[in-house]
């Protein structure tokens, strides 16, 4: 039972950094990102990492921020991985991660459209930034925005069918269907029995995907 448990709480850290259910290996996982060292910290008590930033260990305390976040206690979490982030300035998935926690802790768009586009100049393409970001502007109607993001990601993984499953899904919303059709078609058709492709089957109608 004790594995079950630490394997269902690994899987909620991941869906947390991972934003939609994108591959954590690929992206949005806490141990994705530019070249870090691999994480290997365990939580610690938060006030350790606030109280002296010189000897606490990022790791440790990236990975308490986390547990916080999954019991959605928000402003601790978020106090913890700012002082994650003054330890580790230059690294993407600090940043990234940061951002989420704005992003769906305390709906901060301004202080997470920051961080992501942090994240984005430290690690040109990091595609949790980037479905993160499409992610904020689908939710707040900005489609046409969210669909250049979804698009960049697109390019930015090309064998990964979830940026093209959002990208369909706001050019279906914006009422551009003649564009998401290809789009739709191509996940279904190289990845017929994945979660993307059920997705994609129900933006747009089976006559319609039939169409060339």
């Amino acid at each position: 039972m004790k594995q079950i448990a630490r394997n269902s709480k690994g899987v909620a850290v991941a869906a947390l950094v991972g934003a939609a259910a994108f591959s954590v290996a690929v992206a949005m996982g806490p141990i994705a990102g530019p070249a870090t060292a691999p994480m290997s910290g365990r939580p610690v008590p938060p006030e350790s990492c606030m109280s002296c930033e010189r000897t606490a260990d990022w790791r440790s305390c990236h990975q308490t921020a986390l547990s916080l976040a999954m019991e959605r206690e928000w402003p601790r979490a978020i106090a913890v991985e700012e002082s994650v982030h003054r330890m580790q300035p230059r690294n993407a998935e600090v940043a990234a991660v940061l951002a989420r926690m704005y992003q769906e802790g305390t709906r901060n768009t301004v202080r997470a459209f920051e961080l992501y586009h942090e994240a984005l100049g430290i690690s040109s393409g990091y595609p949790p930034a980037l479905l993160g970001l499409g992610t904020m502007m689908q939710d707040l109607g900005s489609l046409d925005v969210a669909a250049r993001y979804f698009e960049r990601g697109a390019r930015e993984r090309p064998d990964e069918p979830q940026f093209k499953v959002r990208l369909a899904e706001v050019l279906v919303k914006a009422g551009r269907d003649e564009e998401a059709r290809p789009i739709v078609r191509e996940i279904v058709e190289r990845w017929p029995d994945s979660r993307e492709a059920e997705s994609a089957r129900r933006l747009v109608p089976a006559t319609a995907l039939a169409r060339p």
